[in-house]
């Protein structure tokens, strides 16, 4: 009898600590959504602003979006640290992007990797 006792109170106490751990838990859930929120709103803010200084750029300068999407391309190589040879096109919109990203940079899309490469 002394030993069923002892075992419904740790039976107590897992539950209260499992019941801890789930507010824990809701706690840092609630906390990492509100950080991706000031995220996707920075995000969304900083598309707007480069939207309008590239058309900005397009009318005063006659830049083309092929000039932006070859200077994406030239700064995607030297900051992977890949060489022009180091270049795949991507399945979905057939633009160029450096071997090693997992997505597209122009459409998002997923870049198959090699099994035997990292």
């Amino acid at each position: 009898m002394f030993y069923s006792s002892l075992s419904g109170m740790g039976l107590a106490s897992t539950k209260a600590q499992n019941a801890l751990d789930v507010d824990e838990a809701r706690a840092t859930a609630e906390e990492t959504k509100s950080e991706a929120d000031v995220l996707k709103h920075d995000v969304d803010r900083l598309m707007m602003i480069t939207e309008a200084l590239w058309a900005f750029l397009k009318k005063e300068h006659g830049y083309s979006d092929d000039d932006l999407a070859k200077a994406i391309g030239a700064i995607d190589l030297r900051h992977s640290g890949a060489d022009k040879d180091a270049q795949e096109k991507c399945p979905n919109c057939g633009r160029l992007i450096s071997a090693h990203r997992h997505l597209c940079l122009y459409c998002g899309h997923p870049v198959p990797q090699s099994l035997f490469e990292p």
